[in-house]
């Protein structure tokens, strides 16, 4: 007799659905906080870190988790229905394929449904409530990029399926993840300067920059379903190219922050390991093409880079 995924699921003990949901959600890909923590960071240099701010500032922290979790349940619904995420994990190890709980099938497409809508609903009213908190003073304008950003991060893969417009997989993440710092520190601060312009710009482009050799791994099975990333629309020399530009970006984002704002050169030294670190990671992607070791190099270079705009700006 067949097993179903759905019969498997219902089998399925609380705590292992528990660690489902875990999983489906991303909930282990902690740096997404980052861009928050970033934004706290300046907040407190503006000296708009205070009681009168607690409310919003916990709220956004909802708001960036709530969205992750979305967005990460999303973009498993739609490698598990288009079948891409089959594809790209067969002959993966076990520890890799339990990453996806509803190719295990512990979770059913119902039940991620279910937690997406939730998470999904639980950051739109975190991000409203923060704004409510701070008695009109929040922009109008980052109120609608904060909404445009929580739709776009449940629309990667399932609905508009941005991530698999020509571009739109590059553009998505990176408007998502900017979100991510910009949006907590205009709301509050009320405006919007070049430090917090340049930080989220930096922090998008270090996310990219894994998403890209992600998907370099992953190139044959998002090609089989259409998906266009630049991986899949690009040759591998112009692709190459594209890592390289990503790279100079960063520098450039880098150079700027420490020269162009109220952040001291000498505190530059604090982003020299990340900058090294992607001229590593640039070495094992683009001349060697260990795709995946590249990718998990990238998740250490966001720790790196993060951990060291951090300390910048709690020295400045």
């Amino acid at each position: 007799m067949t097993v179903t995924s759905a019969s498997r699921a219902a089998r399925t003990p609380a705590l292992a659905k528990f660690i489902g949901y875990v999983q489906l959600g991303k909930v282990r890909i902690y740096h997404h906080a980052y861009g928050w923590i970033l934004a706290l960071l300046l907040l407190r240099l503006d000296g708009r870190v205070g009681s009168d701010t607690a409310a919003p500032l916990t709220l956004t922290l909802l708001m960036v988790l709530a969205t992750q979790w979305s967005g990460g349940a999303a973009d498993d619904l739609g490698g598990f229905r288009d079948g891409s995420d089959a594809r790209n994990y067969a002959g993966r190890p076990a520890a890799t394929v339990a990453k996806k709980p509803l190719l295990t099938g512990v979770l059913t497409e119902r039940e991620a449904v279910r937690f997406g809508i939730v998470m999904w609903l639980v950051a739109i009213a975190a991000g409203l409530v923060a704004v409510l908190t701070l008695d009109g003073t929040a922009p109008l304008a980052a109120v609608l990029v904060m909404l445009v950003g929580q739709i776009a991060s449940v629309q990667y893969s399932i609905g508009m399926k941005l991530s698999y417009l020509p571009g739109g997989l590059e553009a998505t993440i990176f408007y998502v993840i900017g979100c991510i710092g910009l949006v907590p520190y205009w709301l509050i601060a009320g405006h919007v300067t070049a430090e917090a312009l340049i930080t989220s710009a930096l922090v998008a482009v270090w996310f990219l920059l894994i998403v890209s050799y992600g998907n370099a791994s992953d190139r044959q099975g998002d090609s089989e379903v259409s998906r266009h990333t630049m991986a899949v629309l690009l040759p591998p020399g112009p692709f190459k190219v594209f890592l390289f530009l990503l790279f100079a970006t960063s520098v450039t984002l880098l150079t700027l922050l420490f020269t162009t704002t109220r952040f001291d050169t000498v505190l530059a030294l604090t982003v020299v390991p990340v900058v090294a670190l992607h001229a590593v990671q640039l070495y094992y992607g683009a001349a060697k093409e260990e795709w995946r070791k590249a990718r998990f190099i990238g998740l250490s270079s966001v720790d790196l880079g993060c951990v060291g705009l951090a300390v910048a700006f709690l020295l400045a």
